[in-house]
This record gives structure tokens, sequence and C-alpha cells, in this order.
């Protein structure tokens, strides 16, 4: 993955003023924040982060929830792209990172412009998204039945 875009973060159009900038993040620094509106997406050139999901326990108390670890070569933020909606996740730097944060507009309008080439960064992200809703699919499905069994529920199923 990280060949295909670095190869596109080498074009005239990424060198331009605001099409990519360089970030550095100390561990424990957020870098996104769940439900904020941000339309760029993240390459990870070096570090770790953590993707995190804000869960209302029914209490009325909010706990993150660890969804995953990203490291160098990976990207976030790429659900942006789609939908332009809010961030549905946080992001915590692991650890110290260095990050390239790139234009979406910029971005679209290149891989607009180079489909071949967008093909198999797109085929990436989609496989990406997949797995992604897959285990998504795995926790609700084993959290239901966990719930069920912790009501009694199960038994009268």
């Amino acid at each position: 993955m990280s060949s295909i875009l670095k190869t596109f973060l080498q074009a005239d159009e990424f060198k331009q003023e605001h099409a990519c900038q360089q970030l550095q993040f100390k561990c424990g620094d957020r870098i996104l924040m769940e439900g904020e509106e941000s339309l760029d997406v993240y390459y990870i050139e070096a570090g770790h982060v953590r993707i995190n999901k804000r869960v209302v326990l029914h209490d009325g108390r909010q706990i993150q929830s660890g969804f995953c670890e990203l490291g160098s070569g990976e990207t976030f933020g790429e659900l942006n792209l789609f939908d332009g909606s809010p961030r549905s996740a946080s992001v915590v730097a692991s650890d110290d990172v260095k990050l390239m944060r790139i234009n979406r507009k910029i971005l679209l309008d290149y891989m607009d412009c180079h489909p071949e080439e967008s093909y198999e960064l797109f085929k990436h992200w989609l496989q990406k998204l997949a797995s992604n809703l897959r285990q998504s699919n795995d926790r609700s499905s084993h959290l239901f039945a966990w719930g069920l069994n912790q009501y009694g529920i199960d038994e009268d199923l």
C-alpha cells in the first residue's frame, strides 16, 4: 500500500501549497477527534496510532474503546473520501509518529485524472474496509450473544 500512495505523492499536484503537510505527534497526542469536521487523509510515515471509538455506558459515562492500531505505510481518514461525514473515530499517537496529511480535494482530483493508477489504491482501501466491516460484524454478534447470556434471555430462545 505505501508504494501506491508514495508514488501518488511524488506527482506535481502534491507539491503545490496545501496539498500535503508533514505533521509530528508525541505519544498520547490526539490527532483526530471523533465527530470533528475534517476531510483529509493521513499517511503514517513512522510510528503507530490507535483508533478509538467513544462508547457511552448505561449510566452515561463515556469510555474510549480501542478499535485497532495502525503503523508505518498505513492510512487513516479515507472514509471521508467517500462520504465527507464527520470523523467516525478518534486517533491518538501510540508512540512518536510522523504523518503526511493529504488534502482530500487534491487527492480526489488526482485519482479522477489517473483512474488506472487509482484502481489499486481504491482496491486496497475497499479490502481494508471490507475486513473492518467483517470484524465489526463479528464483534457485534459476540457482544449481542454476551448480552443475551448476561440477562438470561438466551435460555428462552
